[in-house]
């Protein structure tokens, strides 16, 4: 048997995936009991050796002690880390099981990690869709509530920026590819278009005034609702956080709030003659990109020459990226 971990809080989860533009961990926790609640408290739900297997084929987990559940969406997203968060401080790379991923089949997340690391950056680009700021490259069904939402947040005096909507799983692995602590993740909510990056004022947090309008939108924007009920989410706490700029709609259609909901899922998309995939689809304004890199590029473990252009985006200045 092997062990599961337990929930811990959305503080944890992000702290576990990401560093400072400046190179802190993240703004420092107030109170003991807020430093705790950043790191993952890892249980002993125990998982039989089968299931073990099951995950490890299906999802690429190593090793089920290190799975989690965050509090980003009502109810917990299964996580996975690659090492064990065991300080406040400790940055360690973190994925969502499920999500789609430039991971191939039967490819570990320690293996695929280690890939993206040691291949140049630009292997992963030259997708038709790599990045996007608009948001008619969101799913279709956030789309009008986040185009509202942005029209009352100046409505409310906010000066506000999108950097980033739409990214794809190439455009994600790019990111880590290029290192300096631009993403501790392969997985992400804008590779289904329920995330966009937005910048406040001149989007430097070290400018007095600029750190309170943020905090200010974050407290506004995670207050907001929709006509039809859905709410805006951050990272880590409106007034701390290792990724500003990120505002989500997660979708309990995504990702899994279980480890049983997990295995469940492999066994269905395993089987000899599955009607399901293992990772869950994005639901997208235009046919989403393999999150394969193409035949004609190739990384160390290939024998073509690659022949792309790095590209330019806003997304290259060093920042973490969820």
């Amino acid at each position: 048997m092997v062990a599961l971990a337990c929930i811990v809080s959305l503080g944890a989860t992000a702290c576990a995936q990401s560093g400072d533009r400046r190179g802190k961990p993240f703004d420092k926790p107030d109170t003991t009991e807020e430093m705790m609640r950043d790191i993952p408290q890892y249980g002993l739900t125990p998982v039989s050796t089968a299931d073990a297997e099951l995950l490890r084929r299906a999802y690429g987990i190593e090793d089920p002690t290190r799975l989690y559940l965050s509090d980003s969406t009502d109810g917990g997203t299964l996580k996975y880390d690659t090492k064990r968060k065991t300080c406040n401080a400790c940055l360690v790379n973190s994925y969502h099981v499920g999500y789609i991923s430039v991971r191939l089949p039967g490819e570990s997340w320690e293996e695929v990690e280690h890939r993206v690391q040691t291949t140049k950056s630009k292997v992963f680009t030259g997708n038709p869709h790599p990045a996007s700021t608009s948001t008619a490259d969101l799913d279709p069904d956030i789309r009008p509530f986040t185009e509202a939402m942005l029209r009352d947040a100046k409505d409310a005096g906010f000066k506000l920026k999108i950097i980033a909507t739409y990214r794809s799983p190439l455009r994600q692995a790019y990111l880590m590819a290029m290192g300096k602590g631009r993403t501790h993740t392969l997985t992400s909510n804008h590779s289904y278009g329920r995330a966009l990056d937005i910048v406040i004022d001149n989007g430097n947090r070290g400018n007095r005034r600029t750190k309170q309008d943020w905090i200010a939108f974050r407290r506004w924007v995670t207050s907001y609702k929709t006509p039809t009920g859905e709410s805006f989410h951050v990272l880590g706490h409106v007034d701390r956080s290792w990724d500003w700029p990120h505002v989500e709609v997660p979708s309990s259609a995504i990702g899994f709030h279980s480890v049983d909901a997990a295995i469940a899922r492999a066994r269905e998309c395993l089987a000899p003659e599955a009607t399901v995939q293992c990772d869950f689809q994005p639901h997208l304004p235009f046919e989403a990109p393999s999150p394969l890199v193409p035949q004609s590029r190739t990384s160390n473990l290939g024998s073509h020459r690659v022949s792309a252009e790095r590209m330019s985006h806003p997304e290259d200045a060093k920042r973490p990226r969820r």
